[in-house]
């Protein structure tokens, strides 16, 4: 199951449940119409299961954007995959975000 916890005006946490177990999470900020994705986590045990895919479904679908941004490492493969097949398109790129690693800019237009 995934709730929606709603922490202030602009920032919000879908969780994905098990019972009363956080399995996974994507913390989301929205401000005039961009969407950015500031944390997408599941727990190690848990990955491979569809649970990002079910987390970044459910705000794609809920969610009133214009716009999705967000940021991954260039070497998290699992990531970037799971953001192309989403229809997310990089932008730009950001030199040594992650220490000697570049983080890709991504977005979605709605």
């Amino acid at each position: 199951m995934i709730s929606k916890e709603i922490l202030n005006d602009t920032d919000a946490v879908y969780n994905f449940m098990d019972g009363e177990k956080v399995l996974g999470y994507l913390e989301i900020r929205l401000v005039d119409g961009v969407l950015d994705i500031m944390n997408l986590f599941v727990n190690e045990e848990e990955r491979r299961k569809g649970i990002a895919t079910s987390l970044m479904n459910e705000v794609i679908e809920k969610e009133d954007y214009s716009r999705i941004m967000l940021e991954v490492n260039e070497h998290n493969d699992e990531a970037l995959r799971l953001y192309t097949k989403l229809g997310f398109t990089e932008i730009s790129l950001r030199e040594r975000y992650y220490g000697e690693d570049t983080a890709i800019i991504m977005e979605k237009v709605k």
